[in-house]
């Protein structure tokens, strides 16, 4: 196996982890009743999903920033859903929300 390989496979599974926290999270603030645990959830999440903003925007191995030209390959549109997905989450539970 090649040494990009390894890392591609090291970075698809940093993402994967993060998406799999934030999901974990979600479905508990989901689930909870309590004002308090609402509250601290709610700035876990936040916190995560800047960790996963942060994950997806970091070029990949051997690569420099992400190009204009639309992403094509399953690591680039993993990588743009979480991009998205990261910022819909700040954008409604970030440290400015109620």
């Amino acid at each position: 196996m090649v040494h990009g390989d390894i890392q591609r496979r090291d970075a698809n599974l940093r993402l994967g982890a993060a998406v799999a926290e934030i999901e974990g999270l979600y479905t508990a603030l989901l689930k909870t009743t309590s004002p308090g645990r609402r509250r601290r959830l709610r700035a876990e999440l936040s916190r995560a999903a800047e960790r996963l903003a942060g994950l997806a925007a970091a070029p990949g191995p051997g690569r420099g920033a992400l190009p204009a030209a639309p992403r094509r390959s399953r690591r680039a549109r993993r990588k743009a859903l979480a991009e998205r997905g990261a910022a819909w989450i700040i954008a409604r539970y970030g440290r400015n929300a109620r």
